[in-house]
């Protein structure tokens, strides 16, 4: 296979005459004669012959002819992603080195970073002595400065009158008696930056009328102190004295220290044992015996009225006491009918609910049989004993 030889090339002369009037100058119009005018008219071969330039220009045919691209084809290859992502320099403001003149405004594009200055001081190293020592005096005077300031506020705060606490507001009482003790206790003349407000806190809440306290301190001297109080539940008979006591057994205060009292039942304590004070601590669960006796036991026929008593032994002839029980202490009905029901106290296997069942089922049959009782003894589980009137 033979390739076909291209064909000669084609070559086109042209030629590109100049006017000789190019070169002449502009006259005007105006300024030429008409002399001039008809000689400039008339052909001038001569002229016309020195005057003719040559220029050959050349002309050459592609090989094979290319087809343009569509107006698609164009549009895809514009949405074809570069190659090289153009590389996007930060502006910083004209130099004097960069323009050689004087260009406070305007921002140009850098290649590189300007160049930095060297680490080193053109300041002699005497001088940079100085100027170190001198330095850390003025940081050393500083320090000593901040330190007085810091230590005439500070004793401003300890020493100062107007930080002593002037006012002591009680709340949550109306107590007098309460409130004149928590007066006593020294809180006011103190400096409120160094009241231990844990320690009063503990020291009110000893206070058996106390509850539950809380101090708020309010600068520059007022002293808040909330108190939540102790409410009585029941009331304690012993000896002469009558206390208030309360849910979790703690003897709150006697009876003319108290206030709506008139409402509680009474227990009246029978026992040998030394006289009770405020503070003192009751069993919990036997002061909630008593309030279900006192709610239970006048809905039994035959009960009402009576008087609930606490004592520590059997009297004689009341029955045989088991030998891990003696001494323990036990509730006693006192009915105003002349018998008495022992019903032990909260550590009794039996629930209260039954001995009540039994102290019922008892005195139902003494009134069938017309018996005069004595005792009941409702302490043993199952076995409830009881002893007539001789």
């Amino acid at each position: 296979m033979t390739r076909k030889q291209p064909e000669e090339q084609d070559i086109r002369r042209y030629t590109y005459r100049a006017s000789a009037s190019v070169s002449r100058p502009l006259v005007r119009r105006r300024e030429l004669s008409q002399r001039d005018i008809r000689e400039q008219d008339q052909p001038q071969e001569v002229e016309k012959d020195q005057a003719q330039v040559l220029r050959v220009r050349r002309v050459t045919l592609p090989h094979e002819a290319v087809q343009p691209m569509t107006w698609a084809e164009r549009q895809e290859r514009f949405r074809q992603p570069r190659g090289e992502q153009p590389v996007r320099r930060r502006l910083v403001k004209r130099t004097l080195a960069q323009t050689g003149r004087q260009a406070p405004v305007g921002q140009i594009r850098v290649n590189k970073p300007l160049p930095t200055r060297r680490a080193g001081s053109s300041v002699p190293a005497r001088s940079r002595q100085v100027q170190r020592g001198r330095s850390f005096w003025r940081r050393l005077l500083g320090f000593l400065g901040l330190l007085a300031v810091v230590g005439g506020v500070i004793g401003f705060a300890l020493l100062s009158p107007t930080f002593h606490v002037q006012q002591v507001t009680i709340s949550g009482t109306q107590n007098q008696a309460l409130i004149d003790s928590i007066r006593h206790m020294g809180i006011q003349g103190q400096n409120i930056f160094l009241l231990n407000s844990s320690a009063v806190v503990s020291h009110l809440e000893a206070f058996p009328l106390v509850a539950s306290a809380s101090l708020n301190i309010q600068p520059p001297g007022t002293v808040i102190v909330t108190i939540e109080e102790r409410v009585p539940v029941l009331l304690w008979q012993s000896g002469t004295s009558t206390f208030g006591i309360a849910q979790d057994g703690t003897v709150i205060a006697p009876l003319n220290q108290l206030s709506g009292t008139n409402h509680l039942a009474l227990v009246v304590d029978e026992r040998h044992a030394p006289a009770m004070h405020p503070g003192a601590r009751l069993n919990a669960a036997n002061v909630a015996f008593a309030e279900q006796v006192f709610e239970q036991a006048p809905g039994i026929p035959g009960v009402a009225p009576f008087a609930l008593q606490y004592v520590d032994r059997i009297p004689a002839g009341g029955g045989t006491e088991p030998a891990n029980q003696a001494g323990s202490g036990s509730y006693v009905i006192a009915s105003a009918s002349g018998w008495k029901a022992y019903l032990g106290d909260a550590t009794n296997s039996n629930p209260l609910a039954n001995r009540l069942l039994e102290l019922q089922q008892i005195l139902g049959m003494a009134r069938q049989q017309n018996l005069q009782l004595a005792t009941i003894d409702l302490r043993f589980g199952f076995r409830p004993t009881y002893t007539l009137k001789s």
